[in-house]
Formats: C-alpha cells, sequence, structure tokens
C-alpha cells in the first residue's frame, strides 16, 4: 500500500512525528502543507494527517486539507495524529480538530503528546506558555508508544 503523511506544523514537533512514522518504511511520501497545498490523493492507498494544537485548535492548513479532500480521504485507510500538550483535553482537542466524518472513518486518531521548543518560540508564543502551563523551559512528552501504535495500526512496518 502506498502512503502519504500530510501534516503542518509552527516549531517542528509534528514535522518530527511525520518523520518517526515514515522511518519505519523507506516508500512512505511525506508532505509538508506549508509547501505542498495540493497534494495529489489519487496515488494513495493511505493517508496518515498530523497536526498540532495551538490555543486549543488545530492549524488552519490541515483543517482546510482535511475540508477540501474529505471525499477521497474517506474512500482511504485514514489515520489521524495530534501533537498536543494539554493532555486533560486531549479527547476534546481530537474531537474538535477534525470533520466528525473522517474521525469516524480513520483507523486510528492518537494524541501522541508535545513540546514546548522554547528556541523556536516567539516571545510573545514563550510567554503566554509559561503563563498557561507554568512551564518555562524546552519540555517533550512524546509519546512513542502511541506513535508506535500508530505504525503498526497502518501496517507500516517494511510494507
Amino acid at each position: 500500500m502506498k502512503t502519504a503523511i500530510v501534516y503542518d506544523t509552527s516549531h517542528g514537533t509534528t514535522e518530527k512525528v511525520a518523520n518517526m512514522i515514515a522511518s519505519f518504511n523507506s516508500s512512505i511520501e511525506i508532505f509538508n502543507l506549508k509547501e505542498n497545498k495540493n497534494v495529489n490523493m489519487d496515488e494513495f492507498d493511505q493517508v496518515i494527517i498530523g497536526g498540532s494544537i495551538h490555543v486549543g485548535k488545530i492549524r488552519r492548513r490541515v483543517k482546510e486539507f482535511c475540508l477540501k479532500n474529505l471525499d477521497k480521504l474517506l474512500q482511504k485507510r485514514v489515520g489521524l495524529y495530534l501533537c498536543a500538550m494539554n493532555e486533560p483535553e486531549y479527547e476534546n482537542e481530537l474531537k474538535l480538530a477534525f470533520p466528525e466524518e473522517l474521525r469516524n472513518h480513520a483507523v486510528i486518531k492518537k494524541v501522541v503528546g508535545g513540546e514546548f521548543l522554547f528556541d523556536r518560540m516567539n516571545f510573545l508564543e514563550r510567554f503566554i506558555v509559561k503563563k498557561i502551563s507554568g512551564i518555562n523551559e524546552t519540555t517533550s512528552k512524546l509519546d512513542e508508544k502511541g506513535i508506535m501504535q500508530i505504525v503498526d495500526e497502518m501496517g507500516l512496518r517494511s510494507m
């Protein structure tokens, strides 16, 4: 099966997860929506879509990609992942991030934790993160077990 990973990232964590998933199979194609707005879905049997949560919302490009390609995505095996740091809100953020029809269709949907990368944030972002989370240094809380669940559920170990 031909697999695409489609994502958008602001500080690099969603890209990092896409690369971690892709490392299990050399035939996976990765698309950053900031650079590739028009991914040809016809070329792929399955698609993994990743995004990050900022102030409770998924990145705009990911939301637009899902809505624009919804009909095609519903004809494929789909996996969804989010990078987020507000653990008590994971389920709600996942629910709000992707269209309901796509969430219901997905073979796996997972929040894989996230990172606060202070060296990649601007002053305002650092200030908000410190104020809201109480965290004031670079922190990683990626769920490697959750990432492996995506790899396994999508059948990506050296297809």
